[in-house]
């Protein structure tokens, strides 16, 4: 699981569904705004792409470790 700063509010998690390697600081966008499930998502700073699965979005700070499961 992933979450994801986001511009508009809160943190949009994911599901990685391959070795996709993300980092710390890098730059993630997506096409489709609000779509769930399956979606491709794009590494900009590593220019790359991957299909993963999305969970949630406009996760407040708060309840980030629950969506995390951690």
């Amino acid at each position: 699981m992933v979450a994801i700063a986001t511009e508009d509010s809160g943190f949009t998690i994911i599901e990685l569904t391959s070795g996709w390697d993300l980092e710390v600081g890098d730059v993630i966008t997506w096409a489709n705004g609000y779509g769930l499930g399956f979606e491709t998502y794009e590494n900009l700073t590593q220019q790359t792409s991957e299909e993963v699965f999305v969970q949630n979005h406009d996760v407040n700070i708060s309840n980030l470790r629950a969506q995390l499961l951690l």
